[in-house]
């Protein structure tokens, strides 16, 4: 491009900028006038004045507002500062009532502790007491059984489990009964007698009241053989009974009752040997069972052995609440069912009770078959006619059972199928 194009492009520049600045100018002076002219209007000016009374009024009204708004605010500045005195003033009086609770608590407190002091003291004093009145009576009751002479007082104490309450005749006549301390009557137990109880000491699985699928379990067993061991447990304890003192009686219950169930009745020809006896076996082992021993009354051995037992015509069966009693061997004691009160003689008592091994432990009873003596084997072999009789009634009971459980199985298998 040459020269002249360049001075053309600024020239049209220039003209441009002159042009606009007329155009300006003179847009201006038109404006100017046009305000002139409406500066002198009426209407301008009136128009004028009443924008400057809506602005004072304007004014005004945000000043009215703003007043009213300071007013308000400090109204309820005033009203929270109340509150707030106020919840001051009842914050106090409930610190107040708190330290006050907070004492109150704290005395209460330490009387408390005090009080469970003076009982804790008074405790151990009755404790310090009572052991030392203990060891003065175990050693009382030591002396007594060392030394003899009159029962010490304290033993002569009889306990009621109902006083005022009509006497249990059942518990009277065998220091037993089947609701135990449950009984609405009046149970009597001595502090010490000559007797002792010892409840379930003889167990045999004959005597249990069990049901099985071929019916009453203790069928499994023939008299003979739940005689057989009664007379090694007779055998075996007997003599360390009589290592207290003379027995003068001495019955196992053969009842399947739970109450009367394997309970033993010793009874001593003095309270000394009774009260030795019940030092040596309570708590003690035997057959894996600890023993727990009582002290009973039995005002009458005759009262309280079931009379028609031995005849097999007790109308109660196994639910008699009077005693069924093994037949003790060699008949002996038999007197004293009477309430005679004989010593037996000790050469038959003994008679037996060498051959055996000992079984005051925790260790389980021996299998029956062991106990068998031979003189109850040849006693079987002379009966061969009762051994065939008894042998037939258990091919009867067996092949009952075994009918009934096909009767069962099949009853089932077509319960099944269904």
């Amino acid at each position: 491009m040459g020269k002249h194009a360049e001075w053309r492009k600024i020239a049209k520049k220039l003209r441009r900028k002159r042009i606009r600045q007329a155009t300006a100018k003179f847009k201006h002076i038109k404006e100017e006038e046009e305000q002139k002219r409406r500066e002198q209007s009426p209407t301008y000016i009136q128009l004028l004045q009443q924008h400057e009374e809506e602005e004072a009024f304007q004014e005004e009204e945000e000043a009215r507002l703003r007043n009213e708004a300071e007013q308000q605010w400090l109204k309820m500045e005033e009203e929270a500062r109340k509150q707030w005195n106020e919840l001051q003033k009842k914050l106090e009086e409930a610190r107040e009532e708190r330290a006050r609770q907070n004492m109150l608590i704290k005395l209460e407190w330490e009387k408390e502790q005090k009080r469970l002091k003076e009982i804790k003291e008074k405790k151990e004093r009755e404790k310090e007491e009572n052991e030392r009145k203990q060891l003065l009576l175990q050693q009382e009751i030591e002396n007594f059984i060392a030394h003899g002479g009159a029962t010490p007082e304290h033993l002569k104490v009889n306990i009621e489990m109902n006083p005022n309450k009509p006497i249990c005749p059942f518990f009277q006549k065998t220091a037993a009964c089947r609701f135990r301390d449950l009984c609405s009557r009046n149970h009597i137990k001595p502090g010490v007698s000559r007797i002792l109880l010892i409840p379930n000491f003889y167990s045999h699985y004959s005597l249990e009241q069990s049901e099985t699928e071929h019916g009453d379990s203790s069928l499994e067993f023939e008299n003979y053989e739940t005689y057989s061991h009664f007379k090694d447990f007779f055998f075996d304890v007997l003599p360390e009974m009589e290592k207290s003192g003379r027995v003068r009686q001495f019955k196992v219950c053969c009842n399947h009752e739970s109450h009367l169930r394997g309970n033993v009745y010793v009874e001593y020809s003095c309270t000394r040997e009774a009260v030795k006896s019940f030092q040596i076996f309570n708590g003690r082992w035997y057959g894996g069972k600890q023993l727990s021993v009582e002290f009973c009354n039995i005002e009458s051995w005759k009262s309280a052995i079931c009379g028609l037992f031995n005849r097999k015509r007790c109308p109660k069966g196994n639910s008699c609440n009077f005693l069924h009693v093994f037949s003790n061997p060699h008949n002996l004691f038999h007197s004293a069912d009477r309430d005679e009160h004989r010593t037996p003689p000790r050469s038959n008592e003994r008679l037996e009770s060498e051959q055996r091994s000992w079984r005051w432990s925790e260790s389980p009873e021996r299998p029956f078959s062991n106990h068998i003596k031979g003189n109850e084997k040849r006693r079987h072999k002379k009966n061969d006619s009762k051994s065939r009789r008894r042998s037939r009634s258990r091919e009867r009971r067996t092949a009952r059972s075994r009918k009934r459980s096909s009767k069962r199985r099949y009853r089932e298998d077509k319960h099944k199928h269904n």
